[in-house]
């Protein structure tokens, strides 16, 4: 199809700024809008599995991401108290796709800079939702700097979505978890020669090298109730010891959830994508890769329907049941992760018997996805 008016991307986050780019790849004029008066680059790690580099490679950024990008060739599993390794998990995409840790902040600007270098897209920054509503076929979105009357809305405006409260969607909801952030300097600490996680009691931490190898990105996963995470790491392997020094400096994010699909009350060309309607705890690190995934889908159906209302009942034909396998494997990882003692010992006899090519084949269906199963 194409519409008679530009489609609406409103948020400019990773989903918001992929969706765009995927849009006006298939032809689409876009316009995007974002509530920040400017795009800061800010963020710590990120990581990108061979199923997201997939579409941004279509997008031809996988070389500018590649530059200040780590390459990791697979996930270390280690015992947190005692430092011992479990298991090697291979993540290359059995196509050679690589799997990348990189900031945030790179991330983004490789997607910026590719929206301001497109014509079709119009960002607009310091444009705010103040209101949402449907006209007939059209959606009418009030803006701080204006009003829109769209046939085609795609929106990526985080867990917190303002359209979809707009719209009667339901509130995302805590996890009672929360993730310290922290990022480090690499001087004087050991290397990190790819991505490493420690698995204990109602804890898990993950560690991974980005800026080259520059610095350290840290996640200490753990129960909100648990406080200071500093006590869950005494005792543990050497290398977390002096990781949880730096915990001061560190950032509380409590982590939520949302799973919001398509409603019979929402307009025809609505459509959620990235934790506007799937929100997750990143216990696969796959919040990101979705979100660039579902840009990429949501062009491809709607350029390939009648009309939006065909184009987004395909979308969610195709995209719910991979959000739902990954949700599993989330609560999955979830509880594996933090396993007490005794049944630890048991995950980590079972871990150390397995074979990387039986771990491997574990999440194939995860990092083998390609655009092309859109």
């Amino acid at each position: 199809m194409r519409p008679a008016q530009p489609v609406a991307v409103v948020g400019a986050g990773i989903a918001g700024l992929a969706a765009s780019l995927a849009l006006a790849r298939c032809g689409f004029a876009v316009d995007l809008h974002e509530q920040a008066e400017r795009l800061d680059e800010i963020g710590a790690g990120i990581q990108l599995s061979p199923n997201a580099l997939r579409v941004l490679d279509r997008l031809g950024l996988l070389s500018a991401l590649r530059e200040r990008a780590v390459e990791a060739r697979e996930v270390t599993l280690r015992d947190l108290r005692t430092g011992r390794r479990l298991a090697n998990v291979p993540v290359l995409g059995s196509d050679g796709t690589p799997y990348l840790s990189l900031t945030r902040a790179h991330l983004q600007r490789v997607l910026l800079d590719a929206v301001t270098a497109t014509a079709s897209i119009r960002l607009h920054l310091g444009s705010e939702l103040v209101a949402a509503r449907q006209d007939g076929t059209h959606t009418v979105l009030s803006f701080s700097d204006g009003e829109v009357a769209t046939g085609v809305v795609i929106a990526a405006d985080g867990v917190r979505s303002e359209i979809a409260s707009a719209f009667g969607h339901p509130a995302a909801e805590p996890t009672d978890d929360v993730a310290w952030r922290l990022t480090l300097g690499a001087e004087g600490r050991e290397p990190l020669s790819g991505i490493t996680a420690w698995l204990g009691p109602r804890c898990h931490v993950v560690a991974y090298p980005v800026d080259r190898g520059g610095r350290i990105n840290v996640v200490v996963a753990v129960p909100e109730k648990a406080g200071n995470s500093r006590r869950l790491l005494v005792g543990a392997d050497p290398f977390l010891h002096r990781i949880s020094e730096a915990l001061d400096q560190a950032t509380p994010w409590p982590l939520a959830a949302s799973d919001r699909p398509r409603r019979p009350g929402d307009p025809p060309g609505l459509l959620l994508v990235g934790d506007a309607a799937h929100a997750m705890p990143p216990y696969a690190a796959q919040g990101a890769a979705l979100a660039i995934e579902d840009g990429f889908v949501a062009a491809e159906c709607l350029a390939r329907a009648e009309d939006a209302a065909a184009a987004w009942q395909r979308f969610e034909a195709v995209r719910r049941p991979r959000w739902q396998r990954v949700r599993r494997r989330v609560a999955f990882h979830r509880m594996v992760y933090h396993l007490p003692f005794p049944f630890a010992l048991g995950r980590n006899l079972v871990l150390r018997a397995r074979s990387e090519a039986s771990l491997l084949r574990d999440l194939g269906w995860l990092y083998d996805w390609t655009p092309d199963d859109a």
